[in-house]
């Protein structure tokens, strides 16, 4: 299922980036990314992993609010909506195509391995995409590589309109290198992290017996991830002011889309 609402929201956005009647399109997309992260939401539980399911709930008002605002043809929503579809399109093609996907995970797991090599570790390999160390096995899926957010900052980037080639390039590489390195570290630290059992005496609401990944990744690695990508946005905004303007008046349409949800809710209740 997930992988059909991937590829329906890669139709959906690849559709409104060419179509002049872009609204409907758009809203397509958008429904099919909630509806996808929905469809994911037990799996991510059953991992303990707290930041999707909250993204998961926090996506339904903003799936309303998003609809309301293509419906009036809002230019900033649909500047977010162009922002989702470049990312959509650079990332679907990893995702559900196999010698992309192998590839990428490859080259992390090749790199991943020989770097905690070179810090002393001994790690080997459990199978093309398993490094193991002691009783720890770390399989490389996608959302290792950091691909999605590689997408992800493109998609703002080249959202906005009004880019000389100047900005556009410093972009880029300000963002794919670093994300890649930074992401490739993240993996490096986690498996480091687990094998070493360095939250050994940290509490396990997993209750597992072992909260030593819950920790290290679920709680570290995707704190840090989140503050590293507002810091990339602020670099971002550094280099394309207008971003700056558009993440403004981003804020003020959901802020009062927001308001003025809670407060027909509110009033329906008094009813």
């Amino acid at each position: 299922m997930s992988d059909l609402l991937v590829l329906c929201a890669f139709l959906a956005f690849a559709v409104f980036l060419v179509a002049r009647e872009q609204k409907f399109a758009a809203l397509a997309g958008w429904a099919c990314i909630v509806f996808n992260l929905w469809s994911e939401l037990p799996a991510f539980l059953k991992e303990n992993n707290f930041l999707y399911p909250v993204l998961a709930f926090l996506s339904l008002p903003f799936l309303v609010i998003t609809a309301d605002r293509l419906l009036r043809a809002d230019p900033v929503v649909l500047q977010l909506s162009r922002t989702a579809a470049i990312a959509t399109i650079i990332y679907v093609p990893f995702a559900l195509l196999p010698f992309l996907r192998d590839a990428l995970i490859t080259v992390v797991v090749t790199l991943a391995s020989g770097l905690i090599t070179a810090l002393g570790h001994s790690p080997h390999m459990a199978a093309w995409d398993i490094i193991a160390e002691k009783a720890f096995y770390n399989q490389i899926i996608p959302g290792c590589t950091g691909i999605l957010a590689i997408a992800l900052v493109p998609g703002i980037v080249f959202g906005e309109k009004n880019l000389s080639m100047r900005q556009a390039v410093l972009a880029f590489l300000l963002v794919v290198p670093s994300i890649f390195i930074l992401n490739l570290l993240r993996v490096v630290t986690v498996f480091i992290a687990v094998s070493d059992t360095w939250f050994a005496s940290f509490p396990d609401p997993t209750g597992t017996g072992d909260a030593n990944f819950f920790w290290a990744h679920n709680v570290i690695a995707e704190g840090l991830a989140v503050f590293f990508l507002l810091a990339l946005v602020w670099g971002l905004v550094r280099i394309i002011p207008d971003l700056g303007v558009f993440a403004r008046k981003l804020g003020g349409v959901y802020r009062d889309s927001l308001l003025g949800l809670m407060n027909v809710v509110r009033d329906g209740i008094r009813r």
